[in-house]
């Protein structure tokens, strides 16, 4: 209470005294003598009275005051629980100026925390949100406050980025409320997730879609198996819409052409398992007859009971078989059954398109057979033709599933090699002439042929199949005129770069037999105390002119020529005989690691190949590891699966190198009995430079610990990298920080220096 309120409350009271205090005690007090002694207390009294009175109306007031404030309190309370338990967030954005139309958010319920991910003071940052909305909904955004102006109600969609990083949907309805007296706007919002609803919704559509465009015929019953609805495809076939089947069953269908046992079988299988399948005759409208093969499927409850029925099937009639037939008469060589030039011209076209998108490179050859003519003059077209069938075969033989062998007429042959890289063209042209010089027996009569190969890539050579094809034709006329019986390639550059690939083969060749090749052993070294706990045996073709050569310019050349096997298993048994040697020497025992290539691994014969170099060499299993690919790791089969688990039978170690490269499931490694993980050296070389790659080396770690696995880095060149690999607990790591890979005997003075008392 102010100062003013109690002046006025003693004036009033004064007034009332002087009124009634007179009455008062004459009232009270019968002796005049006593009433006027008093009367000189009458200031006092009411001084007394009025403050008593004063103090009595403010505890009142401030009771009546603290009522207000509590009940104030408990509906503030009251409107935010209601608030919170609502999906829907509620805010409010108060305009910066009368009509400037821009707003700041200036309340927004607590709820928006469980919505959003961000808490209810980060929306009164008035750049908050509008970063947080969706870079292409911006412009729904700004619309909808827009039509506020006009309309003052919006409702729109767009998306917001919630605190977790993935895009929500938001379905926000806002009202514009102005202040007549002081003209300043303010919206009223509700906020609402409609990701789910949005996604069921294209979910529904997409299923709607797929029904009606499906093209299958497709119909769904109810339990006692009356129509519930018929797709396009459905009434296209048997003439029948929805409409005429309301209220019937399949049976309207029937032909007649399978008996009441037939549907009896197939309703007790439906009913036990679910599902059946096999081939009705069924009778369209106009009452023809034709084949289906018909999937009955049931449609269950929760609690399992059937509900529905669904139908698919696809009409198998004659009219379908005829068109077939026409079709493979227009798309293949009548002769020989290969794709002739329009099938071939469709598959080229969609073969240049990936080889653009992919940016990989293709490869077109043209095969003719040298002096055909003499064939059919000598024994006659019937052979000759016969002859083009055998040949058609025998090239069909030597391509992958990807690949196309046409015949474009006579005894001409194209080749379309989609992901074909030079070298592999080359080997492949080998491949063939080789086939081809195998005689043939046709008609009691053996013949030998010889063919011209021509060879033009995409897109050196060409931007069109056209241009390739020319080019391929002319590179042929190019292979006669050189003597026929030989490959000739349209690019002059690319012959000379595969003449010298061919040359390097040849070398390798006598380079496996003349003892030109080398190991150099690298040493692997244990993280913690620095020691020397193993070493990976690497190959090196020591060249008589050229000298030392890397293994990445000789091993792709020795895998596609099919050396690599020869050399896997010289480098296995001199690996192996080594380290043999070196125990039998008395020095530290330490494995030696050797790498398997895919094709070696897919030999049938490794693992008693391994077998026989342990038992010849006498080198304990435990000292032997075999590292794997990745790439061969992940390949989901039996064959592999079984290979891994007979090579560990043997006692030796197991290893998957460059781990983290690859991009299939890690499922492979609960099914395989490895013991180390290698991680690849492009995330070593990223360590302590780029958080991503110390992410994924932490990952690996982590991981291959977790399956008890020890892990190994390779190419660690730096002590920052090292230190990096100690303190997340890898195992074991190679690389130039401690040693280059070196000749047997450096390799042996190391674990000779290593037994020494200072080492």
């Amino acid at each position: 209470m102010n100062a003013f309120q109690i002046v006025v409350r003693f004036l009033i009271f004064g007034v009332l005294w002087i009124l009634v205090s007179d009455h008062l005690l004459n009232y009270l007090v019968q002796d005049t003598a006593v009433t006027q002694q008093m009367q000189s207390f009458k200031g006092i009294v009411f001084v007394a009275l009025s403050a008593l009175l004063i103090y009595v109306l403010e505890i009142r007031n401030e009771h009546a005051e603290t009522r207000r404030k509590n009940d104030a309190i408990r509906e503030k309370d009251r409107l935010a629980q209601i608030l919170n338990v609502s999906p829907a967030v509620i805010y409010s954005l108060l305009e910066e100026a009368p009509h400037t139309q821009r707003f700041k958010v200036d309340f927004v319920g607590d709820n928006v925390l469980r919505v959003t991910g961000f808490a209810p003071k980060e929306w009164l940052d008035p750049t908050f949100w509008r970063c947080k909305v969706h870079p292409d909904d911006l412009f729904k955004v700004d619309a909808a406050q827009l039509e506020l102006t006009n309309k003052h109600s919006a409702v729109h969609e767009y998306r917001f980025l919630h605190q977790d990083g993935r895009y929500r949907w938001i379905n926000d309805r806002m009202v514009l409320l102005r202040d007549e007296a002081t003209q300043s706007a303010r919206i009223i919002g509700s906020w609402l997730d409609v990701t789910e609803q949005r996604e069921a919704q294209a979910q529904t559509a997409l299923v709607a879609h797929v029904f009606e465009t499906s093209q299958e015929g497709i119909f769904i019953t109810d339990a006692a198996g009356r129509f519930v609805s018929v797709n396009q495809t459905f009434t296209t076939v048997t003439g029948y819409t929805m409409d005429d089947l309301a209220g019937k069953t399949p049976k309207v269908l029937q032909s007649g052409r399978q008996d009441a046992a037939f549907y009896k079988a197939m309703w007790e299988q439906i009913t036990s398992a679910g599902r059946w399948e096999g081939e009705v005759w069924n009778r369209r409208r106009t009452g023809e007859v034709y084949p289906e093969w018909l999937i009955v499927s049931t449609i269950r409850d929760a609690e399992g009971k059937a509900v529905q029925y669904l139908g698919i099937f696809t009409e198998t009639s004659s009219h379908k078989a005829a068109e077939e037939r026409i079709q493979r008469l227009a798309n293949y060589d009548s002769l020989t059954g290969l794709p002739n030039r329009a099938l071939l011209n469709d598959r080229a076209q969609l073969a240049i398109h990936a080889a653009v998108v992919s940016q990989v490179s293709m490869a077109v050859m043209h095969v003719n057979v040298d002096r055909f003519a003499h064939i059919n003059e000598s024994f006659g077209h019937q052979v000759g033709d016969q002859l083009l069938v055998e040949m058609a075969k025998r090239l069909a033989s030597n391509l992958k599933p990807e690949e196309t062998v046409s015949r474009i007429g006579g005894d001409d042959f194209v080749l379309l090699l989609p992901k074909t890289r030079a070298n592999s063209v080359a080997q492949l042209a080998i491949q063939i002439m080789d086939s081809l010089g195998e005689p043939f027996v046709v008609e009691d009569q053996t013949l030998r042929i010889t063919a011209s190969i021509g060879i033009a890539e995409f897109p050196e050579n060409g931007s069109n199949f056209l241009q390739l094809t020319q080019a391929a034709e002319s590179a042929v006329h190019e292979a006669k005129r050189a003597g026929r019986n030989t490959v000739h390639f349209f690019s002059r550059d690319t012959q000379e770069r595969i003449k010298a690939a061919l040359a390097l083969e040849q070398e390798l060749r006598l380079a496996v037999g003349r003892d030109q090749l080398v190991l150099h052993y690298q040493p692997q070294i244990d993280v913690q105390s620095g020691r020397i706990i193993g070493c990976e045996a690497l190959v090196r073709w020591n060249h008589p002119q050229r000298g030392m050569i890397a293994p990445a310019q000789f091993i792709p050349v020795a895998e596609e020529s099919g050396l690599i096997d020869a050399i896997g298993h010289w480098v296995l048994l001199t690996a192996a005989r080594q380290n043999a040697q070196w125990q039998q020497q008395g020095l530290p025992a330490v494995p030696v690691a050797v790498n398997l290539s895919v094709i070696q691994f897919r030999n049938p014969g490794l693992r008693d190949s391994v077998l026989q170099i342990l038992q010849s060499t006498a080198l304990p299993p435990a000292l032997l590891e075999l590292e794997l690919t990745e790439s061969v790791a992940m390949e989901d089969s039996g064959f592999t699966v079984d290979k891994v688990a007979s090579l560990k039978a043997l006692g030796v170690a197991l290893s998957i190198d460059d781990f983290g490269t690859g991009y299939s499931s890690l499922s492979y490694l609960k099914r395989f009995q490895i013991d180390k993980l290698k991680i690849d050296q492009s995330f070593v070389q990223g360590l302590t430079m780029n958080h991503q790659d110390e992410a994924i080396v932490n990952t690996i770690i982590a991981l291959a610990h977790s399956l008890g696995l020890r892990t190994i880095a390779e190419g660690v060149e730096t002590s920052a990298q090292l230190d990096f690999l100690k303190a997340s607990g890898c195992d074991e790591f190679q690389g130039y920080l401690y040693s280059r890979p070196v000749p047997a005997q450096a390799f042996e003075a190391m674990l000779r220096g290593q037994m020494s008392p200072a080492a």
